[in-house]
């Protein structure tokens, strides 16, 4: 390589920042709420008394964030950045699904498949966007005071928070709430 194009890789290499260590964890809890019937009537009345009956299923997340900084030569900047994801899957649960027909078991199970599929997009693009927030986290700059690189750090966090309600709306209206995967208890 020539002298010149060394010198040109090592001034780039020196002018970047250095990345800041981030670490991601999660926690992924699934849970199930009780619906009952034998017929598929009485199944479908059991989905209606629920307080929400169009929600068949849900995915709920949050992130939060946990860093440390350092402040030194007139400039704060972040030294690690912990990112904690929760996640929490409800779905429904059959309570006589091994004593309903074999209609309704294979509707069931059909409907809980197409469910699954629907709520793990939801957890999908939750990871992609919390990857992002750490790819711009570990990017973020030092600041003239630790006061202003919280505040930098609070924008990142506020700006993850506005993109997710953005995207996993756009997932509801794509899917049509699951419905255009499946997701709709039908016993024909």
């Amino acid at each position: 390589m020539p002298f010149f194009a060394l010198m040109l890789v090592w001034a780039l290499n020196a002018s970047a920042p250095p990345s800041v260590p981030v670490t991601l964890q999660e926690t992924l809890d699934v849970h199930h709420y009780e619906v009952t019937g034998l017929s598929p009537e009485h199944l479908v009345a059991s989905f209606r008394q629920r307080p929400n009956p169009s929600v068949m299923a849900i995915t709920r997340a949050g992130m939060s964030t946990r860093y440390d900084f350092a402040f030194g030569n007139g400039e704060c900047r972040l030294m690690q950045v912990e990112l904690l994801r929760d996640i929490d899957i409800t779905y429904p649960r059959w309570r006589e699904q091994d004593r309903g027909s074999e209609t309704m078991q294979a509707a069931w199970t059909q409907f809980l498949t197409a469910l699954e599929i629907h709520e793990q997009g939801h957890v999908d693009r939750f990871r992609e966007g919390a990857q992002g927030l750490s790819d711009r986290l570990a990017a973020l700059p030092p600041q003239e005071s630790c006061q202003a690189l919280s505040r930098a750090v609070e924008r990142e966090q506020d700006r993850f928070d506005r993109e997710m309600a953005r995207i996993q709306s756009a997932y509801e209206a794509e899917t049509r709430n699951g419905a255009a995967q499946g997701a709709r208890l039908r016993f024909r």
